[in-house]
């Protein structure tokens, strides 16, 4: 889904916190995981050297590489600081865009984009409060499913491409819980698409259309940022059409432009007109003829008379 990159509405939804989990081990990227915070396991100092050499170098001064201050044990099978396969974490939506086309990591579904969840708001949306969930969830929920369409493609492709370097038939493939969550995704896309076109816009309607001076708070703080420019602009209309009726009937002038447009439409006819005219007149005149005396007689064309030619209709 096409979106301008200075959109600020866009900006503030892909701050959405996603679930994902991780496909690979990342060095020096063990903050990511909330439970790093709180182990107690020792830190690494953070200029630590993690290359073959220098771990090889450290085992020979004794201090192993599975080993901490005071031969405490680091735990997770390498140096804390990394961040080991399969660690589920939370990410922006604009972060973890790049990791999941590239198949670093495979992105889920948010607990307010979850089964429960749509069927709850399903049910009766009308009433659902969805602005304490997420201010942008209708464009979250979309970036959402566009980043797992996305990955999912991006990953059938690979898969085909690196099929066919092996010389085997190109197949596109993907696994059993990549596919599981594209399926969840296209029934978030539903969701959406049946919350915001449903019930909740036509209440929207009907509150816009409803008196200027109610208060309509206990209505709006329900509402999401895209539904509110939707109300907004609703009940701008409902005023201006107000305000026209209360205005009374009265004349509506004509523009410039058309009157502009009708005068050049005259001249153009006037033009027409006359070179019509014009030209009835020339066919007309096209039938004169000329003669001289000596066709009619008159002798040898001698004397002053003799040259004169004589116009006859």
């Amino acid at each position: 889904m096409p979106y301008s990159y200075y959109d600020i509405d866009t900006i503030l939804a892909e701050e959405e916190l996603v679930p994902c989990t991780t496909l690979l081990t990342f060095r020096h990227l063990a903050f990511l995981d909330p439970d790093y915070l709180h182990s107690s396991v020792p830190l690494d100092e953070p200029n630590e050297d993690y290359s073959a050499d220098a771990q090889q170098a450290k085992r020979q001064r004794g201090g192993g590489a599975g080993s901490g201050a005071g031969g405490k044990k680091r735990g997770r099978g390498g140096p804390p600081r990394h961040l080991p396969e399969k660690s589920l974490i939370k990410m922006p939506l604009w972060a973890v865009d790049k990791w999941a086309n590239l198949g670093f990591c495979r992105v889920g579904i948010p607990r307010h984009f979850g089964r429960s969840a749509r069927e709850r708001l399903e049910a009766d949306p009308s009433v659902a409060d969805i602005r304490s969930k997420d201010e942008r969830f209708y464009k979250s929920g979309n970036l959402l499913v566009d980043l797992i369409e996305r990955s999912a493609h991006a990953k059938m492709a690979s898969s085909s491409s690196s099929s066919s370097a092996r010389g085997r038939r190109g197949t596109s493939s993907i696994d059993a819980a990549t596919a599981s969550t594209l399926r969840e995704a296209a029934e978030v896309r539903r969701t959406l698409v049946l919350t915001y076109s449903g019930e909740r816009m036509r209440r929207i309607f009907d509150w816009t259309l409803s008196n200027i001076d109610d208060d309509v708070t206990n209505f709006t703080r329900r509402l999401t940022c895209m539904e509110m420019v939707l109300f907004q602009k609703g009940a701008a209309a409902a005023a201006a059409h107000s305000s026209w009726k209360a205005s009374g009937s009265r004349r509506i002038a004509v523009s410039a432009m058309a009157l502009r447009s009708a005068a050049m439409g005259q001249r153009a006819a006037v033009l027409a007109a006359a070179a019509a005219t014009t030209s009835e007149n020339g066919d007309k005149d096209g039938g004169a003829r000329s003669v001289t005396p000596d066709q009619h007689g008159g002798g040898g064309g001698g004397g002053r008379g003799g040259g004169k030619r004589m116009r006859v209709h």
